[in-house]
């Protein structure tokens, strides 16, 4: 069995997120340090050194696809952010690829998370 007997994998994704992320630093829910329009649409940053770097988490029903990759590249663009994490349950194939694409960006899925927890 892949996923853990003593792990809820019915809990929000943005639970399992916090949980997840925790490991790659300081998380923080203290926004005002962010400059430009990507602090309207965070959910939380995590500092890893001295580096700044946005979560976006989008607990959907349907897969994340391109449109919303660009957007939040260019809210990292306009910001102070180093990067970003963007968290759902699924992403398109084409999602994908374009995110590999980008220095700034990398996508995790749900099961991702399952899995290494």
């Amino acid at each position: 069995m892949l996923w853990s007997m003593n792990y809820d994998r019915s809990k929000p994704l943005i639970e399992l997120s916090l949980e997840y992320l925790k490991s790659f630093g300081t998380l923080s829910h203290d926004l005002s340090v962010v400059t430009g329009p990507s602090k309207h649409a965070l959910d939380f940053l995590i500092i890893i050194k001295e580096l700044l770097v946005g979560v976006w988490v989008l607990d959907w029903k349907r897969s994340v696809g391109t449109d919303k990759i660009i957007h939040i590249e260019r809210l990292v663009q306009r910001s102070n952010l180093s990067g970003g994490f963007i968290i759902a349950n699924n992403f398109s194939p084409n999602a994908r690829d374009l995110a590999n694409q980008t220095d700034t960006l990398e996508l995790i899925e749900r099961a991702e998370i399952l899995y290494h927890t």
